[in-house]
């Protein structure tokens, strides 16, 4: 993966900010810092490790939009201001079967407003799955649904494909990362953001 010098930058400066505390009280003793150098606590620690991370998805995004690009069959349903709330799921279902999308495999997107997005899901039951989530927020209060096909149609990309749009759009209630202990060790993104946050703590224990 290659890192812009910007995020090298950002990246080395944040573990120097945590080395140096880490330091304080030798700073101190030897007059180094003219004033007094805070001591490392694992709440401050657990918030730069917060950034490293963010710092490490940031540069898998291009990456991780040029894999779905190439790897799935995007489709978008668009609703109306008046649009009922309770149809909007089977609106999905119906549309997207009017254009011959019948595969069994499918992660979907949806969205409230331009960019805002509410909910990433799989379904490995096809187009059901969305409708029989006709009363869930996501899709009542979404303005529009994207749904993305594998060009494989097996089922083991799901996982990938998930992970990897939940790092592109983040949705506004993440509480846990799709398929996190299953998929976890072949995401080279979070592979690599879990390494850091293990690496951090045992370099610069508290």
């Amino acid at each position: 993966m290659k890192y812009t010098q910007r995020i090298q930058s950002d990246f080395k400066w944040t573990l120097g900010k945590v080395a140096t505390r880490k330091a304080s009280r030798l700073l101190r003793l030897v007059g180094f810092s003219p004033r007094k150098v805070p001591e490392l606590t694992a709440q401050w620690r657990d918030k730069q490790i917060d950034h490293l991370k963010s710092l490490i998805e940031e540069a898998y995004l291009p990456h991780l939009r040029g894999w779905v690009r190439k790897n799935t069959v995007r489709r978008e349903v668009r609703f109306g201001s008046r649009f009922a709330k309770n149809d909007k799921a089977l609106e999905v279902k119906q549309r997207l079967e009017a254009r011959g999308c019948s595969h069994r495999h499918l992660v979907y997107v949806s969205f409230r407003g331009r960019k805002k997005c509410l909910k990433v899901g799989m379904s490995d039951r096809g187009l059901r799955r969305i409708a029989s989530q006709w009363g869930q927020y996501f899709f009542r209060d979404a303005s529009r649904v994207v749904v993305y096909f594998p060009k494989r149609k097996k089922r083991k990309i799901l996982p990938a494909l998930e992970c990897a749009l939940t790092h592109i759009f983040y949705p506004f209630h993440l509480y846990h990362w799709p398929s996190q202990r299953k998929y976890r060790e072949r995401c080279r993104a979070c592979r690599d953001m879990d390494n850091a946050k293990t690496l951090v703590k045992k370099i610069f224990p508290v």
